[in-house]
């Protein structure tokens, strides 16, 4: 399939979301700006008990990190005054362009507002290897691919990244390299830490947390979370009989199954593929690997029927905290966005299944018209923008950030400065995420020559959009 022009995909991406064609010849610093300025939730007692969960999760990993009173009081009342984090990189060390260059993007965002913590969401369930030396298990430094982890090929592809099932250190190890790249890996080895981690997660984030000050924003204070953590915060919301996740979504009704039957209805026609449900609510977490659930009956099911666990709230509660079962990116997106009503900043493929999620739960919360859900429906249908494209914004440059640092001295404040002060098309560039994912290719061929394509998605109808920002794409 030919890969689709960068002027077709920014006409698809406009007509997905309308906002960005204003914003396309303005300097990027205006669009991070606009990006990083969410209004809360309209009240509801759903949503205000989704919300204190999700500081609890936050404050938690803050105090764990060493952070004092006064600046997790200071977390709170941003998260309240202006709820935004980032979900876009997966979990990735800094250096790696995608997450450096949305680091950029977010920083360049945060600082406009003045505010001071910088929340993000790290994917770990992916594997270490995602494409071909490409993934949370490769970094690449003076033209040639480092091995983080040193791992065969043979795990890289097995094992995700938050697996505890045997422990992990930095080992920067490859093939073939050169004089410049077996240097630069032995100045970023020097600053890694050097322990053994209980996961190759753990060590990203621990990692993470020591490089962003000395090499990113010392005036920002990093919060990264991952997969494990909205664990951790799911279980909480079930240790609460009344919370909606236990009354509702795992309670008597077949509210879950509903649900699933609501969002997977999209995996078919025009936007197959876009919202599957590889696992239903949760993964089976066993060996450094995880496993599809399928909900029938009340039970969650792995497919060779070694496995199964009650949908009932205790019964998940429990599984959680012995780690048999981790949540899945629906139930993720639930608990630390759409719940709590956190602006999400996400890449290519969220801009389409995220609304998606929140139609289906919509349309399954008008099957089950309680009080409490006729409310959550009302304060969702509120929502201003709730998920923005805010993660390759800004398209990697040739040379890889660490050699971009240390070598080049580029710092990260001047690039900050300079990545601001041009427009978003020229810092989007050819758009590569877009132009090399398969559904983008096929998006874009369907949207140059289908008349289907004239109105805007039904997910996105009754999207809260100012009407002069809506535009219709070009033919």
């Amino acid at each position: 399939m030919k890969s689709p022009s960068p002027k077709l995909i920014a006409e698809a991406l406009a007509w997905l979301m309308p906002h960005i064609s204003r914003y396309s010849t303005l300097p990027t610093r205006a669009y991070a700006h606009a990006a990083y300025d969410a209004k809360p939730a309209a009240a509801d007692p759903v949503r205000m008990h989704a919300l204190e969960q999700m500081e609890w999760l936050l404050a938690d990993r803050a105090s764990r990190l060493g952070y004092g009173h006064q600046q997790i009081e200071e977390l709170g009342r941003q998260l309240r005054s202006r709820p935004v984090i980032q979900t876009g990189p997966h979990c990735y060390l800094t250096f790696e362009p995608d997450a450096f260059y949305t680091h950029i993007f977010s920083a360049m965002g945060l600082r406009s507002h003045k505010d001071s913590w910088y929340v993000t969401h790290l994917g770990s369930t992916v594997k270490f290897q995602e494409s071909a030396k490409k993934g949370p298990g490769w970094l690449r430094l003076g033209g040639q691919h480092f091995n983080l982890f040193g791992l065969s090929s043979r795990k890289m592809g097995r094992f995700s990244v938050c697996g505890r099932h045997a422990p992990q250190r930095f080992a920067l190890t490859s093939a073939k390299q050169t004089t410049i790249a077996s240097q630069l890996a032995e100045q970023l080895k020097r600053a890694l830490p050097d322990d053994e981690f209980l996961s190759a997660a753990d060590a990203i984030k621990t990692a993470n947390q020591s490089l962003w000050p000395r090499f990113f924003a010392s005036d920002l204070q990093l919060l990264q979370f991952d997969d494990l953590d909205v664990g951790d915060l799911v279980a909480q919301h079930l240790r609460d009989p009344s919370s909606w996740l236990s009354s509702t979504l795992f309670g008597p009704s077949s509210f879950a199954k509903r649900l699933l039957n609501h969002f997977t209805s999209f995996d078919c026609g025009q936007w197959a593929s876009w919202a599957k449900t590889t696992t239903d609510f949760f993964w089976h977490f066993s060996g450094g690997r995880i496993f599809p659930l399928r909900l029938h009956d009340g039970l969650f099911l792995n497919e060779s029927g070694t496995f199964s666990l009650q949908c009932a709230p205790e019964a998940l509660r429990q599984s959680l905290n012995e780690g048999e079962i981790i949540p899945s990116m629906l139930l993720s997106f639930f608990v630390i966005s759409i719940l709590p009503g956190l602006r999400v900043l996400g890449g290519s493929r969220q801009i389409v299944y995220y609304p998606i999620m929140r139609y289906a739960l919509l349309s399954t919360l008008s099957e089950f018209p309680s009080p409490a859900n006729r409310s959550l429906s009302v304060s969702l249908e509120s929502d201003q923008e709730p998920s923005l494209w805010g993660h390759r914004t800004i398209s990697p440059g040739r040379i890889d950030p660490f050699s971009l640092i240390t070598q080049l001295g580029c710092h990260f404040e001047r690039l900050i400065d300079c990545y601001g002060e041009i427009t978003l098309s020229e810092a989007w560039g050819s758009l590569p995420a877009f132009t090399g994912d398969p559904l983008w290719q096929t998006l874009c061929e369907r949207f140059a020559k289908d008349t289907t394509f004239q109105d805007r998605p039904i997910w996105l109808a009754g999207a809260q959009q100012p009407e002069q920002d809506v535009i219709r794409p070009s033919r």
